[in-house]
């Protein structure tokens, strides 16, 4: 048995006003024209098809950390915000940095995703060795903590460990994923700010400065090229970051690179308004830079884009120093209208469709390519149905009675944004629309082809 969905699909160089057919989990076909008869297809005519959205940064805060958010709540997040695929996050209690923990968190995702999934594994100072012991085709790479909570074994602040580990994957064929920072950079103008009493939220910006992403990024790309290792590094937020990656591919390091919704969407000049809410790492940049991610996302200097949707209690937020704060915020939901919104007050309605073609490309199809997914990130006959339906006309108004991450708070709340979500299918499911999630948790487990 077959369906066909009607609407203005994206395809990766043009969108065509026309027909998907899906038959078996799969796309069977795509034809320009809409059939005579639409009787029994789902018409979504004048609204716009793209890829199902994967997600590099998920974190579902299991274990250890429900009371932020689950499996079940992030994921059905995902699916109203157009994900199909979602990447988990190390960083848990305990984290995932063993075999028998990555199996653990394979079984804890089966049968309670409601996306498909895939792992990401960590690494700890006390354990480097167990990177030589993970079976390399279960996951999707090694992601490193170049900095951040400072007396966490999974912060990896020194080069020589950081070296022990880029040695392994580069012996092992795993990739990288970095979050680069310079933890010795980070505490030094840390230490000067506090001790002068300086705890505005602005201060994060200016403390965590372009020194110590700038030096961390050169820092990874050098460890990458002497151990021939794939790097991809996280979101990265100032153009010199995005610079020093095209220098790192003119030396030959395969790398690839991302930033953020929020990092897209907000600058620092921001604080004002929204104070330590708006509080991530990396911090948020001045205007003039944050309108250059925007050039260079366009220009398809920028591989990825990706929420990092790393929920907090609300509470957590809303300490009064910013050295308090906890880093970090939901996303997952209001990433795509929170692109559509921005591109269009960059460059102009005039200029959507372009838009869809480059929010597609660096939500999904780079990151499949990226990651080894064959059967992700675009419209195209042979691949996995997974679609989003999105409405590029009706203004949504962010509520968070309509959120379903588990804290029910967002920075965006109140914000006015086109270009809202309207339908998911997971491998040709229809498994959300207008607001409401259809069915039971149908993720399955995802694994790169080399």
């Amino acid at each position: 048995m077959s369906i066909n969905v009607l609407g203005s699909i994206v395809l990766p160089n043009r969108v065509l006003q026309g027909t998907i057919t899906i038959a078996e989990g799969k796309i069977a076909r795509i034809e320009e024209g809409f059939p005579a008869r639409a009787e029994g297809a789902l018409d979504f005519r004048g609204k716009y098809l793209l890829p199902g959205l994967i997600e590099i940064h998920g974190h579902m805060r299991e274990p250890g950390l429900e009371h932020k958010e689950d499996i079940p709540h992030g994921t059905r997040a995902g699916l109203a915000g157009g994900y199909t695929t979602i990447l988990d996050m190390p960083n848990t209690r305990p984290p995932t940095t063993t075999p028998v923990r990555l199996e653990e968190q394979i079984r804890r995702y089966t049968g309670r995703s409601y996306c498909d999934f895939a792992i990401n594994m960590g690494v700890a100072r006390d354990s480097i060795e167990e990177v030589r012991r993970i079976d390399k085709g279960k996951i999707t790479g090694v992601k490193i903590f170049a900095a951040g909570h400072a007396t966490a074994l999974t912060t990896i602040p020194h080069l020589s460990e950081l070296a022990q580990i880029f040695e392994i994957l580069g012996e092992r064929g795993i990739t990288a994923l970095v979050h680069a920072e310079n933890q010795e950079l980070i505490d030094h103008f840390t230490h000067r700010y506090r001790e002068a009493g300086k705890n505005y939220p602005a201060a994060w910006s200016e403390a965590r400065n372009l020194s110590v992403v700038l030096t961390s990024v050169l820092e990874m790309i050098s460890l990458a090229k002497y151990f021939g290792v794939r790097l991809h590094l996280l979101h990265l937020s100032t153009p010199e970051e995005f610079a020093a990656v095209e220098f790192g591919r003119s030396l030959g390091v395969d790398v690839s690179a991302e930033t953020t919704t929020v990092h897209l969407a907000f600058n620092s000049a921001d604080y004002a308004q929204y104070g330590n809410m708006l509080n991530i790492a990396p911090a948020l940049r001045s205007p003039n830079a944050q309108e250059q991610l925007w050039q260079l996302l366009r220009a398809g200097k920028i591989d990825a884009v990706v929420t990092d949707h790393a929920p907090h209690a609300l509470e957590e937020k809303q300490r009064e120093s910013v050295w308090e704060v906890a880093s970090g915020m939901p996303g997952l939901q209001e990433a795509m209208a929170v692109l559509v919104t921005h591109w269009i007050r960059h460059f102009g309605r005039e200029t959507l469709e372009e838009g869809l073609m480059c929010i597609a490309r660096v939500t999904s199809q780079n990151i499949a390519r990226i990651f080894g997914f064959a059967q992700k990130g675009e419209l195209s006959a042979g691949k996995d149905a997974d679609i989003v339906v999105v409405d590029t006309e009706q203004p949504w108004r962010v509520r968070k009675e309509d959120l379903f991450t588990k804290n029910r708070w967002s920075v965006y709340e109140g914000m006015e944004l086109v270009g809202r979500p309207v339908a998911t299918f997971l491998r040709g499911e229809l498994v959300y629309r207008d607001g409401q999630i259809i069915g039971e948790p149908q993720g399955q487990w995802l694994q790169a082809v080399p």
